[in-house]
């Protein structure tokens, strides 16, 4: 936010802006000098970066927990702290979360269990196991029990997060375990997928030269306008995007607005916003949503399950597509459910899971 509201470009292009920075730990060969590019085109220690975000989060949360308890300070030390990781991350790229969090402060060497490294998908299954009918959609659950009181359940957990699609599968046991009954999978076809879909789109109606300049001269500008289009992946059908104002100018300088539209029946210029078809918007999604098919079935092909419900966590789930994708392609077998929080889940079961470290069986 303080990023895009800076709205002379040669501030912002002193800033030193990582955006999307946890998914260089993916496929990369990881050590503590690893350094990570930021927009400004400038260089910084990946470990800087990642442990002064985390000590941010833990400086914060301290923060609001010395507000709200009166006479008693509390430390980093007094807490078990969750990170929450895709599952497409390697052991590596773990370890090096761990390093991050002891150069935070949320840990020391001395300490290390007051860590758990914890896979998104598992602490989504964690929270929505014991969700009554009331925390799904409506419709969702006609039972009166949650997932967990009903004995020897199995559900998969399709965890629908802006960098990755992580799966799990999970079977109700005694006490209120889980046992995992298949070793979670996933790929990198999160909601981000999508957004750089949007950008070869802008690409495809202003050529790269246009577009290469305008996120060269106005990175928060640019910034601003994947923020309005993550608004419009909340909606089907079609949506108004608003052009930035530098994108115009760059472009108008070779043609005019209007002629980059013409006999383009994807997108329309409506005086300064692009409208976006609702058939585009949904071709936008295409890639992510094969990408969740093709998990579902080959989990469901190569194991031997009696899965019950699908459950859907993550911010990406709440994009409709997403939900009527699943319901429609596994719907007729499975019971579809999707959380009220749906975005949520993850570091709600994050948080149970440090109360309850066991409950997953491997």
């Amino acid at each position: 936010m303080t990023y895009t509201r800076l709205t002379r470009r040669d501030e912002a292009q002193k800033l030193y802006y990582f955006e999307n920075f946890t998914l260089e730990l993916k496929d990369k060969v990881l050590h503590r000098d690893m350094m990570i590019t930021a927009k400004n085109g400038k260089k910084m220690r990946a470990l800087k970066v990642f442990s002064e975000s985390l000590k941010f989060m833990k400086d914060h949360a301290l923060d609001v927990i010395d507000r709200h308890t009166s006479g008693v300070k509390y430390s980093a030390s007094d807490a078990t702290w969750v990170l929450t990781v895709p599952v497409i991350w390697s052991s590596a790229a773990k370890q090096f979360m761990r390093e991050t969090a002891t150069e935070a402060g949320l840990v020391t060497e001395s300490d290390p269990e007051r860590l758990i490294v914890a896979l998104e998908s598992e602490a989504a299954g964690v929270w929505c196991k014991q969700l009554p009918k009331e925390g799904f959609m409506e419709g969702d659950l006609t039972e009166a029990e949650t997932v967990e009181q009903i004995s020897e359940t199995q559900y998969m957990v399709v965890d629908c997060g802006d960098e990755s699609i992580d799966i799990t599968v999970h079977k109700m046991v005694d006490g209120g375990r889980l046992k995992e009954l298949h070793r979670v999978s996933g790929n990198d076809m999160g909601g981000q997928r999508v957004d750089k879909n949007f950008i070869s789109f802008l690409r495809e109606i202003f050529s790269d030269k246009v577009f290469d300049e305008f996120e060269k001269s106005s990175p928060s500008e640019l910034k601003r306008l994947m923020y309005d289009f993550s608004i419009c992946k909340r909606y089907d059908g079609e949506v108004m995007v608003q052009c930035p104002y530098n994108l115009q100018q760059l472009a108008g300088k070779v043609k005019d607005i209007e002629d980059y539209f013409e006999g383009n029946s994807d997108a329309e210029w409506e005086s300064g916003q692009i409208l976006l078809s609702g058939a585009k918007l949904r071709a936008l999604h295409d890639d992510s949503l094969r990408g969740i098919e093709s998990l579902i079935e080959e989990i469901l092909e190569k194991c031997n399950l009696n899965i019950r419900y699908i459950v859907l966590a993550g911010g990406f789930a709440l994009n409709p597509y997403v939900n009527s994708f699943v319901k429609e392609k596994f719907g007729s077998k499975y019971k579809v459910l999707r959380p009220v929080d749906a975005a949520l889940a993850v570091v709600n079961g994050a948080a149970l899971l440090g109360s309850m470290p066991n409950v997953v069986e491997s």
